[in-house]
């Protein structure tokens, strides 16, 4: 078992004074099987007049509020400790939703093509997803600034370039074309210096995590933040603001061993 301890920062500087604003994050870990999650702190800035805590439907923690003032910065920074065992699986259900595409994950004719020239041959599900996760890990490049967080699969592939979420949204694509059950997994990861996206497989009863910009399946550097069917289920960080400003994102985590 392996102890973190974990910081995660978004700001958002506007351009001048908004009148108002309503956020929902998706920045505060939860306690399962393979993680545990202690001295969990969320410090929102500026102080919003109402918080409240619930959960959505995937299970995930949100952390939702909002502000009826001008201001011209908004904050939030998630800190704790992690608790991880060395494994990457999770006992766990499977919702049926999890079996189908999304508008994200649709396999169009770049998907279907490669996924007819590397069809696995394992007789496992996570075997399968195992060579799918290599094959697209050596056809892909690690691109930053070239996509957003609506490139789809489809349009990622076309390219054979992206981040860690078109990684992800490309394996779940592969893996329902093979009717595997998946789900999209935002966290924090050792070293990246920022949230990282991969995905977990379902099999005998078990949620394996498998990351197929690294190639591997999760180790015990990896926490989990949220869960879905692909990246618009679980956005760390959704609002709406009152104002024509514009504004500047800046994200910082870091994972250190204790």
């Amino acid at each position: 078992m392996k102890r973190l301890r974990f910081e995660y920062e978004t700001r958002l500087e506007f351009s001048h004074s908004v009148a108002g604003h309503c956020f929902t994050l998706r920045c505060t870990p939860f306690s399962d099987e393979r993680q545990t999650i202690s001295e969990a702190n969320c410090e929102i800035t500026p102080n919003a007049g109402e918080i409240w805590h619930s959960r959505d439907s995937f299970g995930n923690m949100l952390v939702c509020g909002r502000m009826d003032f001008p201001h011209d910065e908004f904050s939030f920074k998630v800190s704790g400790e992690a608790h991880i065992v060395n494994s990457c699986e999770t006992v766990g259900t499977v919702a049926p939703f999890y079996r189908f595409s999304t508008p994200l994950t649709t396999a169009g004719e770049q998907i279907s093509l490669f996924y007819e020239s590397i069809k696995p041959s394992s007789s496992g599900v996570i075997s399968r997803a195992l060579e799918l996760s290599e094959s697209l890990y050596n056809s892909m490049s690690y691109v930053k600034g070239v996509t957003g967080t609506q490139t789809t699969a489809e349009q990622a592939m076309s390219q054979l370039c992206g981040v860690c979420q078109d990684y992800a949204h490309i394996f779940l694509a592969l893996l329902r074309i093979e009717k595997i059950p998946c789900r999209y997994i935002s966290g924090l990861a050792f070293e990246t210096g920022e949230t990282h996206a991969w995905v977990e497989v379902y099999d005998g009863g078990h949620w394996t995590g498998i990351d197929p910009t690294q190639n591997r399946l999760i180790g015990d550097h990896y926490i989990k933040l949220c869960h879905g069917r692909d990246y618009s289920d679980c956005p760390i960080e959704r609002g709406i603001y009152i104002g024509s400003a514009q504004s500047v994102q800046t994200v910082l985590s870091r994972i250190t061993e204790i």
